[in-house]
């Protein structure tokens, strides 16, 4: 058995963090490194605490959903982490979140194109983004 490598485990805890999403439509999960490789959050895609959101709307849903690398990043003080790895690639909103705590690369498997902005920011940002097949 082989070791997986530092981009192999985030992604595989971002995965892991993404079963724990109640959204029907999409269940997306993010792990956040630290500089020492150590895991500093993980988070998932879901609801706000304390409000139902009705999973069967999908278009009234997004309005509500929390995205997983918001949940992941308010678990970290900023400058404390350095690489994000989630299944989905992050939103404009989710890049400039980033950008905000100090992120420097952002790895993901599937591309997310509802936003086209989100490369356009991650290199004004300094962010590299890279996809990983995993």
């Amino acid at each position: 058995m082989s070791r997986l490598s530092w981009q192999e485990y985030g992604i595989e805890l971002a995965k892991t963090a993404a079963l724990r999403s109640e959204d029907p439509f999409i269940q997306v999960g993010c792990s956040i490194f630290r500089p020492d490789n150590s895991v500093a959050s993980l988070g998932y895609n879901g609801a706000p605490p304390g409000i139902n959101i009705d999973w069967s709307d999908r278009d009234e849903r997004r309005k509500r959903v929390i995205h997983a690398e918001t949940n992941a990043l308010k678990h970290i003080k900023p400058d404390e982490a350095d690489r994000m790895f989630v299944t989905l690639m992050p939103c404009g909103d989710c890049i400039k979140n980033a950008a905000s705590y100090g992120i420097k690369q952002v790895f993901y498997i599937k591309v997310y194109n509802l936003d086209e902005t989100a490369r356009d920011l991650a290199s004004e940002f300094g962010i590299n983004l890279k996809q990983i097949n995993i």
